[in-house]
């Protein structure tokens, strides 16, 4: 398998009121690729909010592998290793396909 399509990338946006715009636009922008490339499960973009010591909650993004050219146009996207499921929202892709695809391990969660 080529290193690119094993490449994920992620994007540090900062604490929740900050990541909001950037979200969003990062969100609809990709909606577009998303669609023209057909819709995947393998292709999505991830987000994961942690709590800090002040109390924030800060944001990351991941994008998936097929994702990384579209990542690639972001400023401040770098090169990643493969996020934890656990604690991942699917931003943007298929649900449940992209789970189940990228994440053959992940489980959902029983209500």
């Amino acid at each position: 398998m080529e290193e690119a399509q094993i490449m994920w990338y992620g994007l540090f946006l900062g604490s929740g009121v900050t990541a909001l715009q950037p979200t969003l636009k990062i969100q609809q922008s990709f909606l577009v690729e998303f669609a023209v490339a057909g819709q995947s499960d393998d292709m999505a973009i991830f987000s994961k909010s942690g709590g800090t010591e002040a109390g924030t909650h800060e944001v990351t993004l991941y994008f998936s592998p097929a994702a990384a050219a579209f990542a690639k146009t972001i400023p401040g996207a770098a090169p990643c290793t493969k996020p934890p499921s656990d604690g991942l929202s699917l931003l943007v892709g298929n649900s449940p396909g992209a789970f189940h695809v990228l994440f053959p391990e992940w489980q959902p969660r029983q209500r």
